[in-house]
């Protein structure tokens, strides 16, 4: 049985390969074995790894990362495991003996990873990666999983305890480096077993892949990466809720009804710190909320939202009240879902959303009158619903959290956008929309609770 197994994943790296083994089998360390595992390689990858002395060539239709590693391991026999990129080039020839070097008298130490260098044609935006990450220090890692397998050697006793994650589609290595320091055990970096890594740590930084590894983290380490200062918490931060009333309201009417219980339900959320009413009549403010008169906004009953909004907020500023995000909020609507504001505020403040609002899911097909006097389809393919996006019907007076700097722009809307879908078309409904007679027929003599 060799000493030390070494397995490669290949997909279509003719390129590299050859240089890759060329190095391994002059290593000054001999006792090893090296085993391939190709993902269906298209081009000369096998071709070119068998003119050197292979144990074992494992072929993969489906590529799963850990699934590859751990099904090379289980095809070796070796005391220690390297996990060695097919496009990683051992710089020296001791790399393997350095690699093995950190075990001895280490018997909690569950793996080690080495440096990686950019070559020249490297790629900048990858080269900057590996020059920030793998620096020139040995480092004993206690609480850090940062782990890479392009590069690294383990014990087969720790893998047999700890084998690689089969299902993640990216970095099982760091997820591995999770599990094994969440064991009590410690991972080693050592600048001194050094590769040639010429497509860089994130390969180019691909929005996808990036993506990909970011879901992954968010579930490994969910206490970190899903944090937020205090100050940024719904609970801490400050939002207000906006009221906006045009013309005037008869006490006991069916508009007064719905404002009332718009300001009830707007004071029953809990991330909403004040509401301000505003409107040409004081007495539509309650204890509950804060009149701002209409009348001292210049043009009130005719600027658009965003402009309101935008004086709106130099108003409630002059008060010393220094909001850090905007919920509009129209009155007129007969029913909203139930926590509708929390969640919005919720989402803006844990996505980092500028602007957030409802959205009714719709798989209508649209038509539009496009500069050609011609109409067009928003979506030509006749698919179902199955098969198609929806769009989103923007419910703004539903409840839209908008971002200080936002409205300060001038922006009701703007910046990163959420949408929170709302599948039920009761909460579409608004009292200006509908006709005198449907409205009576829907509601009789009663006016729906809101939550």
């Amino acid at each position: 049985m060799p000493e030390v197994s070494i397995i490669i994943r290949t997909k279509n790296e003719e390129r590299w390969i050859g240089h890759c083994l060329e190095m391994v089998f002059k290593q000054d360390f001999k006792d090893i074995e090296v085993i391939l595992v190709d993902n269906a390689s298209t081009d000369h990858t096998v071709e070119v790894a068998k003119r050197y002395p292979l144990a074992r060539l494992i072929n993969i239709e489906k590529f799963v990362p850990g699934n590859a590693l751990n099904q090379g391991i289980r095809a070796s026999t070796g005391k220690y495991i390297v996990c060695l990129s097919a496009h990683c080039v051992p710089k020296e020839t001791n790399w393997l003996s350095v690699l093995l070097a950190n075990f001895v008298n280490d018997p909690n130490l569950a793996g080690v990873y080495g440096r990686q260098l950019p070559v020249s044609f490297t790629d900048p935006v990858d080269k900057r990666d590996l020059l920030i990450v793998f620096g020139q220090d040995r480092r004993v890692q206690v609480k850090d999983y940062f782990f890479h397998n392009a590069n690294s050697m383990l014990r087969r006793e720790t893998w047999d305890r700890f084998p690689f994650d089969e299902e993640v589609t990216n970095i099982e290595d760091r997820v591995w480096g999770k599990t094994v320091t969440g064991a009590g055990l410690h991972i080693v970096y050592d600048p001194d077993a050094a590769v040639y890594h010429y497509h860089g740590l994130h390969q180019g930084n691909t929005p996808a892949r990036a993506k990909g590894v970011v879901s992954i983290i968010e579930k490994v380490d969910a206490d970190v990466v899903n944090e937020l200062p205090d100050s940024l918490k719904p609970e801490h931060a400050n939002i207000v809720a906006v009221v906006p009333i045009l013309g005037r309201i008869e006490s006991g009417s069916l508009q007064h009804k719905l404002l009332t219980q718009t300001i009830s339900a707007l004071s029953k959320a809990r991330y909403v710190d004040n509401i301000y009413v505003v409107s040409h009549q004081s007495e539509l403010a309650g204890g509950e909320s804060i009149w701002i008169n209409r009348a001292d906004i210049p043009n009130a009953d005719t600027i658009g939202m965003d402009e309101l909004l935008q004086q709106v907020l130099s108003m409630i500023e002059s008060r010393k009240d220094h909001p850090e995000a905007l919920l509009y909020v129209n009155y007129e609507y007969l029913s909203r879902p139930a926590g509708l504001f929390d969640e919005l505020i919720f989402d803006a403040q844990y996505e980092g959303y500028d602007t957030v609002f409802p959205g009714y899911v719709d798989f209508g097909h649209y038509w539009f009158r496009a500069e050609n006097e011609q109409f067009k389809q928003t979506d030509p393919s006749m698919k179902g619903r199955a098969e198609r996006e929806p769009v989103f019907r923007a419910l703004y007076g539903l409840g839209c959290v908008t971002s200080a700097v936002q409205v300060r722009k001038c922006k009701m809307v703007g910046g990163k956008i959420g949408i929170l879908p709302i599948q039920d078309l009761q909460h579409t409904l608004r009292v200006k929309e509908m006709d005198d007679l449907v409205l009576a027929a829907l509601l009789g003599d009663n006016v729906p609770e809101m939550s």
